[in-house]
């Protein structure tokens, strides 16, 4: 008995046919009752050659991949990473921010701490995708921070001939710039907001 026709939209736990019938493909389930069942919300297409069910999600997951360049924040900085909240992947922003951490360069002799700051905002590549974690890389010319906060009155710097300073306090930092560090519109084109 098929509950939903094809090409209908349904909701979480909604019986589409009897298992006798379908068996559960993608996004589908069975239940206690020998029901297929939708588990996300969708629409309905049953294969009737192969005899499966399928519920394509209305709104697709956002996916990062390998390859993606990000704009992420500094959250905190130890010895040998960064962990950072991944802000947008391309130039969408994500509905829900993801961590990650970015991993130093080969034969890098500087510590972290002189490459990026908390609280910046940084330019980087996803380098690897292991168990859930996220691996960033920003040691690309194109890649690096664009926008630094100053560590002691958390300032945003500003970029001189002598390097990165804190207009507030004087403080100089360093830190490794993208060349087009401080353009506020660039920043903002990263930021746009997906469609819902």
């Amino acid at each position: 008995m098929v509950f939903v026709k094809d090409g209908e939209t349904v909701v979480p736990g909604e019986p589409l046919c009897i298992q006798e019938e379908f068996s559960p493909g993608e996004n589908a389930a069975l239940d206690s009752r020998g029901r297929v069942i939708a588990k996300v919300l969708g629409t309905v297409s049953y294969d009737k050659s192969k005899r499966i069910v399928d519920v394509r999600p209305l709104k697709t997951p956002q996916l990062i991949k390998v390859g993606d360049q990000v704009l992420a924040q500094v959250r905190s900085i130890q010895d040998k990473i960064v962990v950072v909240t991944i802000l947008s992947v391309g130039d969408r922003a994500l509905k829900h921010p993801k961590a990650a951490i970015i991993v130093p360069g080969r034969g890098m002799k500087e510590e972290m701490k002189d490459v990026v700051g908390v609280g910046d905002l940084v330019v980087a590549q996803v380098i690897t995708q292991f168990m859930g974690i996220i691996g960033l890389s920003i040691w690309k010319p194109n890649l690096g921070v664009v926008l630094g906060i100053c560590d002691k009155c958390l300032n945003a710097l500003t970029r001189t001939r002598a390097g990165l300073i804190c207009p507030k306090c004087g403080e100089k930092h360093k830190r490794k710039i993208v060349p087009f560090y401080g353009n506020m519109e660039r920043i903002a084109s990263m930021l746009e907001v997906m469609p819902s």
